[in-house]
């Protein structure tokens, strides 16, 4: 969806945004007090303190990666809060921003973290120190995802994947199918930037035209997909 289109949209997406016409218990829920909620959170004062260090590291750095705001790092928490995942994969940094947000949801979980560069920034290195014995870094992504499939399968826990960005563009295709894969059964995606990248928008394309059941949320920036049995088939495109 183009920006011309988003705004030509914008005003049935925001009056589904608010749960008109959501018939589905779980929809409504997960879009009026997740996607949309507005109360404060415990964490989102830590939250912005690192993300502040992080920009004023980076201050006067060249073409450096975009930090994500502090918008979409509260969505984040929201959103990993709700499904309180004991297994997180996570495709492509940020500062180690949205690592250090979900895996302050619980103090048991952990994060395999797919991306070959990490060792370009590192003020990322400093962000995740605190963290490292609760998370397993890759350079390669099929070693991370049969990596990070032993361990839910060891721990019988559901998927749950962050995929920031697409480090390299010939991860495309594996990493389509082994998403795909995972929503045949239950499990939660999350992606961002889905409007800064041609892979991302590929990646979502092909996720939201053959996921085989469940929701998906989307604004077009970023999209949430949900698989479980009993969920219908449904796609919502929202404001939030």
């Amino acid at each position: 969806m183009g920006i011309i289109r988003r705004y030509r949209t914008a005003l049935s997406r925001h009056h589904r945004s608010k749960g008109h016409g959501i018939h589905s218990p779980f929809a409504f829920h997960f879009v009026r007090f997740v996607l949309r909620e507005k109360l404060p959170y415990y964490s989102y004062n830590e939250l912005a303190s690192i993300k502040q260090a992080i920009v004023h590291l980076l201050r006067g750095s060249k073409n450096h990666p975009r930090v994500i705001s502090l918008k979409g790092l509260k969505l984040v928490f929201r959103v990993t809060n709700f499904f309180n995942p004991a297994s997180i994969l996570q495709i492509g940094t940020n500062y180690g921003l949205t690592e250090a947000c979900m895996l302050s949801v619980a103090d048991s979980s952990r994060l395999w973290l797919y991306d070959p560069h990490l060792d370009a920034y590192p003020v990322t290195g400093t962000v995740l120190a605190p963290l490292l014995e609760r998370i397993d870094c890759f350079n390669d992504l099929a070693v991370a995802l049969d990596d990070y499939a032993g361990g839910v399968s060891a721990t019988g826990s559901t998927p749950y994947v962050l995929v920031n960005s697409i480090p390299a563009a010939d991860d495309l295709p594996a990493l389509q199918q082994s998403l795909l894969k995972m929503l045949g059964g239950d499990s939660v995606i999350m992606l961002r930037n889905i409007h800064r990248s041609n892979e991302m928008k590929r990646l979502w394309k092909f996720l939201e035209d053959n996921q085989p059941k469940g929701q998906s949320f989307t604004n077009e920036k970023t999209a949430v997909l949900v698989s479980r049995p009993k969920l219908n088939r449904e796609q919502f495109f929202l404001w939030f």
